[in-house]
C-alpha cells in the first residue's frame, strides 16, 4: 500500500512585516500548482508585494510549481520580492539543475528569508 504525498498549502501576512508566508508542503505538481495559483493571485490583488516560501515540508516540485514561483517573483519585481526558505535537497537539486536557484533567493531559515526582504 503506498501513500502518495498530497500538496497543501496556507498564506500568512506578518502585520508588522507585511510579508506573506506561503507554507508549501507534499507533492507541488500540476494539480497542486492549479490550485495555489488563485491563492497567489488574490494576495497579489489584495496589495501583498513581499512573498517567502516556506518549503521545509515541500518534497517534489513540477515545472507548474517552478512557474508560480519565477512568475510571482517576475511580478512583484521592483516592488517587493520573493525568497524561499528551508528547502530540501530534493527541491534544491530540482532549482539547481534548472539554474533557479540564480533567479530564486533561498536561505536556510524563515527567520533568515524574512530578514533579508525586509531590509
Amino acid at each position: 500500500m503506498s501513500t502518495q504525498a498530497v500538496c497543501a498549502f496556507a498564506l500568512e501576512t506578518d502585520p508588522v512585516s507585511r510579508v506573506t508566508v506561503v507554507t508549501v508542503s507534499g507533492k507541488l505538481d500540476p494539480v497542486a500548482a492549479e490550485d495555489l495559483a488563485p491563492a497567489l493571485d488574490e494576495a497579489y490583488r489584495s496589495g501583498a508585494r513581499t512573498f517567502v516560501f516556506d518549503l521545509s515540508e515541500l518534497v517534489y516540485v513540477g515545472s507548474l510549481g517552478l512557474r508560480l514561483f519565477v512568475g510571482l517573483n517576475n511580478r512583484v519585481r521592483g516592488e517587493g520580492g520573493v525568497a524561499l526558505c528551508a528547502v530540501r535537497s530534493s527541491v534544491l537539486k530540482i532549482l539547481d539543475m534548472t539554474k533557479l536557484t540564480s533567479i530564486l533567493r533561498h536561505y536556510p531559515t524563515r527567520h533568515e528569508a524574512v530578514d533579508a526582504l525586509t531590509m
